[in-house]
């Protein structure tokens, strides 16, 4: 456990956090950051640096986010812990329902990011919630399984979330045939898995298998959608797969490879510089194949070099919540 009393240099000894360090590392501009905090603890970097990013960082390398723990009266749980697949004993995944009062209407079912390690449960997952809240959707966030759980866990917890949002579609008056999928980074690359993979995966849902897991359409926020891509040094792809994971299944699950004529619309963004996951190698990968396979798609590179930006108000790049929205409805999907 990583504590406000350990410096940046303790995370080396936590296997788990350090591959996220060494990913992020490998960005120079985030390099030279990290090496500048490194000798002091997390306590005096926190009376230096504004906010709360420093606690945040800490709970980050302990895959903690407390917005909204398992613990919350909102969430619930997606498996007993016995029917659990894959189980390690350590996480439990869960959703927790944002529901409009007496009002049918569809629902964004969000995966946040964190690079497989961690859920950014708050701006990628609260955040986003209540904006779509405020403009007529229902929303539901899913706490997948992360590291050290490994590929397929993420996307069996998504699939479940999403029979989880048919089974109880009239209790929570949601609109039929607009279950849409949206995701955030590492998050992003598991709502545009989620087609690809489905087939092998379905029978392994449990006692909902017998409803439909595969989303109407799909919104992707600077998605992780490549992971052999190498201008990002290391990535997610260790932390999803597994140190020793073969380039075969590396190959296989980069989303551009699992396009098929039967995915739903899919919507795109990015940031054109992005120094963590550059959209030259992901999302614009992923709409040429779209295009070759007439999937509908929309894939926007705003001005800018964030990664994680989340809502981006005041930025070109918030223009995406309601250019999103008129996809979906250009499409037939609202």
């Amino acid at each position: 456990m990583i504590t406000m009393n350990h410096k940046l240099r303790d995370v080396r000894a936590d296997s788990e956090a350090n591959l996220w360090l060494e990913s992020y590392s490998s960005v120079p501009e985030i390099n030279r950051i990290l090496r500048l905090m490194e000798p002091f603890k997390f306590s005096t970097l926190a009376k230096i640096i504004p906010g709360n990013f420093i606690k945040d960082l800490v709970g980050f390398f302990n895959g903690e986010d407390d917005a909204v723990p398992v613990t919350d009266p909102r969430s619930i749980l997606l498996w007993e812990e016995k029917d659990i697949p894959l189980y390690d004993g350590k996480r439990k995944p869960y959703i927790v329902p944002f529901l409009l009062e007496n009002k049918k209407a569809p629902v964004v079912v969000i995966a946040p990011g964190g690079a497989y390690l961690h859920v950014c449960m708050k701006h990628e997952g609260v955040d986003i919630a209540e904006r779509f809240n405020q403009l007529g959707f229902h929303a539901v966030i899913v706490c997948y399984r992360t590291s050290p759980s490994r590929y397929p866990c993420p996307q069996l917890d998504f699939i479940r979330a999403i029979q989880t949002v048919r089974n109880n579609a009239e209790k929570w008056e949601i609109i039929e045939n607009q279950v849409i999928a949206m995701g955030f980074s590492a998050g992003g690359h598991l709502v545009t898995s989620i087609n690809g993979v489905y087939d092998e995966l379905r029978d392994m849902t449990g006692d909902l298998a017998h409803l439909d897991g595969k989303p109407d359409a799909v919104i992707g926020g600077y998605p992780m959608t490549n992971l052999k891509c190498k201008d990002f040094g290391i990535t997610s792809d260790k932390i999803f797969l597994g140190k020793n994971y073969s380039e075969e299944l590396s190959d296989k699950l980069s989303v551009h490879n699992l396009i098929n004529e039967n995915y739903p619309p899919m919507f795109l963004f990015s940031m054109k510089y992005d120094p963590i996951v550059p959209p030259e190698t992901n999302c614009l990968a992923v709409e040429k194949v779209m295009n070759e396979k007439n999937v509908p798609n929309e894939v926007h590179v705003y001005r800018g070099n964030v990664h994680g930006f989340a809502l981006a108000d005041g930025l070109e790049a918030g223009q995406w919540v309601n250019q999103s929205i008129e996809f979906l409805k250009k499409n037939n999907v609202l």
